[in-house]
């Protein structure tokens, strides 16, 4: 049995002299390959370190554990596990065939995967069996994260203690480097058969050449299609180029203790990290390990992890959902492209998540949208952006999502923060849906009465008055049209949803403010006494007779007059801990100096109302007027509402009717009205 070198950058040159079998076999297929059952085995992971997005943790360090404990097998064994193209899953095309046996040994996991006869699987099949294809990935779930420090880097590391591998893929290039076809001699190194010695070791030469007095030989392997051949003194024939053995050995013997020293060396780099972590009994009890067994750097670092951790238990973190580590979820490109979008054209805007927007902020709209198409597993994406410009626009395209979650992104931003005035003194009340609300001012609870010894609680009644608040639709679009893409111009797009989510809060505060200000100041008709909001007469009393000038006098008589108003049941009405001096700009300085609290020599220059009624100065409150309100919640006169609490306007994304194109539409359900008067007072100033 021979064992294969594979050709890597530190092997001989080409006209380097080499013995002949070596570098033969370095370049024939793989050797566990039975083309006639048309199998092939496979390593398809060693549980390596790599990067990952995880949905609720963000972009993470995974590491796969290879204990048998921590890994499920069932799905794998029972025979229906597929091999898939690249972990595409988005037909049946993609299933190139079946794991047919797979195990766990040695901190890896093996395979044997059986490819079908179909005609589309067959060139996959050829680059598998002649070697030119020999890389693997491993799809699973993670049913359980254990978080660990890295002693050497500092950063934590994921690592999957609970996880269960469900389908094989071949693809062009792995995540974990050692997963691949195996070839021959691969049962102790299956990514590079080649096991170079320790310094001072002679090298291990295929068995089909005379070993050396001091070689270190190793054991007989066996392969599916070849029995193992046991080395005999029988001399080795002459080969047939005309290079000298010894020559041959030299070569190689240099070339082992170059990669022996090198492994010594990251030995040690690896082990320092870990000094002041772990006892230095330990770490030379590891280290002498590490030299007898020639393991990798990356293995040795792991089993410094589990020393580390050893007995300190960690919390369990919640499983990623179901996805292949070489496979992005679109969704996640859309939310991280959308940020990029968002913070390029918003000067100012916090991007969120795991900042993963930043690898998308220079890249251009069709560029996003051949990125989306390959992440669904588009095989043949154009370069050009006009081809790429129809795809975009398709009914299966991801860039009408992008769009709309862009646009939400920027609107929200500069929606949030306005904060309109009026919600200082409206109280909140959302809609169900678009009917007619009626909303109920409920009377006060009946007086409680004594309770006699084995006496019954008498009923009591609780007085309604009723007032129809309505909601509405306000909604503007705009248009992205196939030669705004092609020319990667989005420029009236963004500048549409950065806008909008200011406008739509100015034209909230608008819309109620324009209903405060209606009759002059007094408001809306109020259903109850058929009368506006605020009137002079009896049945609301919560009016000036006459302008008057905003001074302390008037603001207690205001106040004294909220205080005078009853409720449904006749009680004094609640009016909260404070109340808001609302004003336009022309009363601005007088309300501030009436609420302002300064020092005072004598009692009867305290202001009694500083700190008690805060000053709301609002530029849509006309001339002189000025308004009392009690707190909202305690005694509301206005409310306001949404379409079922969803504050704020909406995105929609839907396509333009005989143009290649996508329209953005914002939609607004916004409702305000009045629903009482006890809790205000106007005075309509001088």
């Amino acid at each position: 049995m021979t064992e294969t070198i594979e050709p890597g950058a530190g092997d001989p040159a080409p006209d380097t002299p080499a013995v002949p079998i070596v570098a033969q076999r370095a370049l024939a297929a793989p050797a566990t390959v039975d083309r006639a059952a048309r199998t092939v085995e496979v390593v398809w992971s060693t549980g390596a370190r790599a990067r990952n997005h995880v949905v609720g943790l963000g972009a993470i360090t995974e590491e796969l554990d290879m204990r048998p404990e921590a890994v499920r097998m069932d799905g794998l064994r029972s025979g229906r596990a597929p091999v898939l193209d690249a972990h595409r899953r988005g037909g049946a095309r993609d299933v190139l065939g079946r794991v047919v046996a797979a195990r766990l040994e040695g901190g890896r996991g093996y395979a044997m995967l059986q490819f079908s006869t179909a005609a589309d699987v067959e060139p996959v099949w050829q680059r598998v069996a002649d070697g030119t294809l020999r890389a693997v990935s491993v799809g699973y779930r993670v049913h359980r994260y254990e978080p660990v420090p890295d002693p050497v880097t500092g950063q934590t590391v994921h690592r999957a203690v609970d996880w269960e591998p469900f389908e094989i893929s071949v693809v062009p290039v792995p995540i974990d480097p050692a997963a691949a076809v195996r070839g021959e001699g691969d049962q102790r190194a299956p990514a590079t058969a080649y096991e170079p010695p320790l310094p001072n070791e002679e090298p291990r030469m295929p068995e089909t050449t005379p070993p050396l007095p001091a070689a270190d030989p190793l054991p007989p392997t066996t392969s599916p299609q070849e029995p193992s051949v046991t080395a005999t003194p029988t001399p080795a024939p002459e080969p047939t180029r005309a290079a000298p053995p010894a020559a041959d050995l030299d070569a190689v013997r240099a070339e082992a203790e170059r990669a022996a020293i090198e492994r010594l060396a990251a030995y040690d780099t690896v082990l320092a990290g870990a000094r002041g972590l772990l006892a230095e009994d330990l770490l030379d009890g590891l280290r002498q390990t590490a030299i007898r067994d020639r393991i990798a750097p990356e293995v040795l670092r792991g089993r410094l992890w589990e020393a580390f951790t050893r007995g300190t238990p960690r919390p369990s973190i919640p499983a990623r959902p179901e996805t292949g580590p070489a496979n992005d979820d679109p969704a996640v490109l859309i939310d991280a492209m959308a940020e990029a979008l968002a913070a390029r054209s918003m000067p100012g805007y916090q991007p969120q998540g795991s900042g993963r927007h930043a690898e998308f902020l220079g890249w251009r709209p069709s560029d996003m949208v051949g990125e989306l198409l390959r992440a669904r597993g588009e095989r043949n994406v154009p370069r050009n952006p006009t081809l790429l410009a129809e795809r975009a626009f398709h009914t299966t395209s991801d860039f009408p999502l992008l769009l709309s979650a862009a646009a939400n992104k920027m609107l929200l931003a500069a929606y949030a923060p306005a904060a309109p005035s009026y919600r200082q003194i409206f109280l909140r009340r959302d809609f169900r849906d678009f009917k007619p609300h009626r909303h109920l001012r409920v009377g006060d609870f009946p007086t409680l009465l004594p309770l006699l010894e084995n006496g019954e609680i008498q009923a009591g009644t609780m007085s309604e008055s009723q007032e129809i608040v309505l909601l509405q639709t306000f909604a503007r679009r705009i248009r992205v049209t196939r030669p705004m893409l092609v020319n990667d111009d989005l420029g009236a797009f963004t500048d549409f949803a950065a806008m909008i989510g200011r406008r739509v809060a100015d034209f909230e505060n608008a819309t109620a403010y324009g209903l405060l200000n209606s009759a002059n100041g007094d408001g809306p008709t109020l259903t109850t006494g058929n009368a506006a909001v605020f009137g002079t007469g009896a049945a609301r009393a919560n009016k000036a007779s006459a302008g008057t000038a905003l001074d302390l006098p008037n603001l207690a008589a205001g106040r004294a007059a909220i205080m005078k108003q009853k409720t449904l049941d006749g009680l004094p009405i609640a009016v909260g801990s404070s109340m808001r001096l609302l004003v336009g700009p022309n009363q601005e300085l007088a309300a501030r100096q009436l609420t302002v609290s300064v020092g005072a020599s004598q009692t009867s220059n305290v202001n009694i109302y500083a700190g008690f009624v805060q000053p709301l100065v609002e530029p849509l409150i006309q001339a002189n007027r000025w308004y009392l309100f009690s707190d909202p919640v305690s005694a509301p006169v206005y409310v306001y509402g949404y379409l079922n609490g969803a504050e704020g306007p909406q995105v929609t994304t839907g396509p333009v009717s005989g143009v290649d194109g996508v329209e953005v539409s914002v939609i607004f359900d916004f409702g305000v009205g009045a629903i009482d008067w006890r809790g205000a007072w106007f005075n309509p100033g001088t």
